[in-house]
């Protein structure tokens, strides 16, 4: 959602973005796409090539019955071959196709800067090399980081793969006029890491929110349902573990004896790699409290946000480094957060805007935020949000100061 943004906002800034990219196929329009010079390129997928030979082994699944409930998925046989064959990345199919589009878009316009955002890998390989031949300058983004992730291990299982990682980095790094990323976590890691490499200081460019993404004008008023409804949309993964959040949630309900007509606590998105998740919500008794929707669009995900007395933010406590997107669309949905996270940029962020509750992984202080988010809900106040720095996180003037350092980065190559 970031680079649609950007696609959508560029123009406005004096920027004609021309966008080599995967086919949306169904589903996956967005927002102003009619508007946009997109360019479509198609390549295998090894994911849908396995879920397609598995459907065939399994013609007839036994359809599901009642409602949905989290099941952490388990890595399989796909994951593995990403993990262990697909260098640097499962998208490594789609290399060549994209260089061959980005040659024949260099040999008919004319470009004053080439820029690639990561995830996933394989677009800084075909970026790079693109600036190379057409002595184009490149601009990077890091959304996250490549090696020296707290998550290496995922994708990077040995050392003979982390050593190719990073000879990959290396010499993309080497290309890059300017490189930017959406964190100061990863900022810091990466200037740490290749200090000898970088042209120039990583600059910092958070996510952002766009307020016409929104199917509301604004946030729905306190009063409007008597229910009190906290949701969290977006992936559950490794060591962002739920446990002491339902926990907390436990005490919550029964400090106020609640009945689900009162309270309900609503959850979209994919699990995987959260061991005994079952074994958690059968131990704390929220079931009943539970309304899980899967893989909803993004749309819905922006709805049920507007929707929600309180958005949960979970943050792995290792890893104080990323900086989760919903904490953004939160953000423009005038949504207080609920938000576990040790002392990070997470948490200084949503201090800089009085964005909600910051408070460790434990059930106390889990019981002790919902109940200022309820007391304030059966008050019928809102949220005291600081509006000039959660501006600052706006589209529009996110994008502004991104193209500023794109006129940089394309100066700096003209002045080589």
């Amino acid at each position: 959602m970031r680079l649609q943004r950007m696609a959508r906002h560029l123009p406005a800034q004096g920027w004609d973005p021309w966008i080599i990219t995967h086919p949306r196929g169904e589903g996956r329009n967005f927002l102003g796409a009619e508007h946009m010079r997109l360019y479509p390129v198609g390549a295998p997928d090894l994911t849908r090539l396995a879920t397609g030979f598995r459907s065939w082994l399994s013609p007839h699944p036994s359809l599901p019955t009642g409602s949905p409930k989290p099941v952490s998925k388990e890595i399989r046989l796909t994951a593995w071959l990403n993990r262990w064959l697909m260098i640097p990345d499962k998208q490594i199919p789609w290399y060549g196709a994209g260089l061959q589009c980005g040659r024949n878009l260099l040999r008919k316009e004319r470009f004053d800067l080439i820029f690639a955002s990561l995830g996933p890998r394989t677009t800084f390989l075909v970026a790079t090399r693109l600036s190379r031949e057409g002595q184009i300058p490149c601009l990077l983004e890091y959304r996250d980081l490549w090696t020296d992730n707290p998550y290496y291990h995922v994708n990077q299982p040995t050392a003979l793969h982390r050593w190719i990682h990073g000879r990959m980095e290396k010499a993309c790094l080497q290309t890059a006029k300017r490189v930017s990323a959406v964190s100061r976590g990863i900022a810091s890691r990466l200037e740490d890491t290749y200090r000898k490499t970088l042209r120039s200081r990583v600059e910092i460019h958070h996510n952002c929110f766009d307020p016409e993404e929104f199917p509301c004008p604004g946030r729905r008023p306190a009063t409007v349902s008597p229910q009190f409804r906290v949701c969290y949309a977006g992936a559950m993964y490794a060591n962002r573990s739920p446990e002491n959040f339902f926990e907390g949630m436990a005490s919550f309900i029964r400090l106020h004896r609640l009945t689900p007509r009162d309270f309900k606590f609503s959850w979209a998105g994919s699990v995987s790699g959260v061991p005994g998740l079952t074994k958690v919500l059968e131990a704390s008794g929220v079931s009943p409290f539970l309304e899980f929707l899967g893989q909803i669009p993004h749309q819905d995900s922006l709805r049920l946000l507007q929707e929600s007395d309180v958005a949960l933010l979970i943050q792995a406590p290792h890893d104080p480094i990323h900086i989760p997107g919903k904490l953004f669309e939160a953000l423009g949905a005038r949504t207080p957060l609920l938000a576990l996270t040790q002392p990070c940029e997470t948490a200084d962020i949503i201090h800089r805007c009085q964005a909600g509750i910051v408070c460790p992984h434990t059930a106390e202080s889990v019981c002790e935020a919902l109940t200022r988010f309820y007391s304030m809900k059966t008050e019928g106040k809102s949220w005291p949000f600081h509006e000039a720095e959660r501006d600052w996180f706006s589209a529009k003037e996110s994008v502004g100061r991104f193209a500023r350092y794109c006129s940089e980065a394309a100066q700096a190559g003209a002045t080589r």
